[in-house]
């Protein structure tokens, strides 16, 4: 159940950040995940998302089931963003992420069922 949700943490995280539109890449890299609802801000400048990546492996790492996390962005425009101010993403990102929810989540548990050892992050961008 761990993995599944570990899983499930990171894909969700890796998909916000490849939908998040890009010109100066703050936006992109400053997606967290926490306990908390805004667990840090940041001032990562990345056009990969890379930073985001790293910081959702990191946390991910430790997640276990039947707890609770949060996906935030600080970036004061976020919602800018979703809300479909840039041609690269009309139709926002977490709503996007949020309507994919139980495809994300049946991938992670065919996953599991198929492999006694999944990997969630492997430094790629």
């Amino acid at each position: 159940m761990d993995q599944v949700v570990r899983k499930v943490a990171f894909d969700l995280t890796s998909d916000l950040v490849k939908l998040t539109p890009v010109d100066t890449g703050l936006a992109r890299s400053n997606w967290f995940i926490d306990y908390q609802r805004n667990p840090s801000t940041g001032i990562d400048k990345v056009k990969s998302g890379a930073p985001s990546l790293q910081r959702a492996a990191t946390f991910i790492s430790t997640l276990k089931a039947g707890g609770v996390f949060y996906i935030t962005n600080n970036v004061p425009y976020i919602m800018v963003l979703e809300y479909g101010s840039s041609n690269q993403a009309p139709g926002g990102m977490a709503r996007i992420t949020v309507a994919r929810w139980q495809q994300v989540v049946d991938g992670a548990v065919k996953a599991g069922s198929q492999s006694s050892r999944m990997t969630i992050y492997r430094g790629e961008a």
